[in-house]
């Protein structure tokens, strides 16, 4: 079997788009742990356990200039279980920089 350049570069890019698939599947259940700890810590329900990728996007590190792949994810919860809220999760590179949830009711104790 001979492998011509067409070949070679085209497993190379299948390799690599493999490993990107898998590194987002990877940042994503990170995310969905730690919107599941928020929610809890907040005394929050988290609605169809599931966290959406929202937007992808590139920026530099403001410390060390390198290019940083940015993730924003969207989910959804309740506080009351009456009505849902929207939050998200801004990620980059690998940390997770910031959970926002819209402002919603709190049961009074």
């Amino acid at each position: 079997m001979r492998l011509d350049l067409i070949d070679l570069i085209f497993f190379t890019l299948l390799a690599a788009l493999l490993m990107f698939w898998w590194q987002n599947l990877k940042k994503r259940e990170a995310v969905f742990k730690a919107v599941k700890r928020y929610c809890q810590r907040e005394h929050l329900q988290l609605l169809d356990e599931s966290v959406a990728l929202e937007a992808m996007g590139l920026k530099r590190h403001p410390e060390t200039g390198y290019l940083l792949l940015t993730r924003r994810y969207r989910f959804e919860f309740t506080s009351t279980g009456d009505e849902r809220y929207q939050g998200r999760v801004f990620l980059s590179g690998a940390q997770i920089d910031q959970i926002e949830v819209e402002a919603h009711r709190v049961d009074a104790p």
